[in-house]
């Protein structure tokens, strides 16, 4: 396997973990309905780690799976994942991610644009969305989750060699 396709797959393992456990495990630690968005908290780790080509990727095929499992519209949640790889890939080699505060923003600010744009995409195409209502009570509790949650995924993910940050001569 040559060095360019192994933080995919990596990625995409521990992305397809994520939404496995998702989907099985965690409805049974929901505060009020709500669980964390661990696919997120991941992707944005692999996208700021490893660039937009591989955030996209891996956003776009964990997206693809949640879309399978779940009663959304196929291609929604890949959208919303596909862009949030996009422009966390973006910033690859060029931010300091210190242990605690950048994790803790850089997932906050992906729960934003995931719920924003959710709402845009909700409101644009007329999606059935039962329940679901652009920051409102339970919004928040994700984002509160998630925020909590990111430190301790971006300390554990940064134990994975195929996932340290991109070298000069990858740019």
């Amino acid at each position: 396997m040559t060095g360019n396709r192994k933080p995919l797959v990596v990625s995409l393992l521990l992305l397809g973990a994520a939404v496995l456990l998702q989907t099985t495990l965690l409805p049974y630690l929901a505060i009020r309905g709500v669980k964390p968005d661990l696919v997120l908290i991941i992707l944005v780790f692999v996208a700021i780690r490893k660039g937009s080509m591989t955030g996209q990727l891996a956003g776009f095929a964990s997206g693809l799976a949640e879309d399978f499992l779940s009663l959304s519209p196929l291609g929604f949640h890949a959208f919303l994942r596909i862009c949030v790889g996009y422009f966390y890939g973006l910033t690859a080699g060029n931010i300091f991610v210190d242990p605690i505060l950048m994790p803790l923003v850089l997932v906050m600010i992906a729960t934003l644009f995931k719920g924003l744009a959710s709402a845009v995409l909700i409101a644009v195409f007329s999606l059935p969305a039962a329940g679901f209502a652009a920051f409102s009570g339970p919004f928040w509790i994700e984002l509160g989750y998630n925020a909590v949650l990111a430190p301790f995924f971006f300390a554990g993910l940064s134990l994975f060699k195929a996932l340290h940050p991109r070298d000069k001569d990858e740019l």
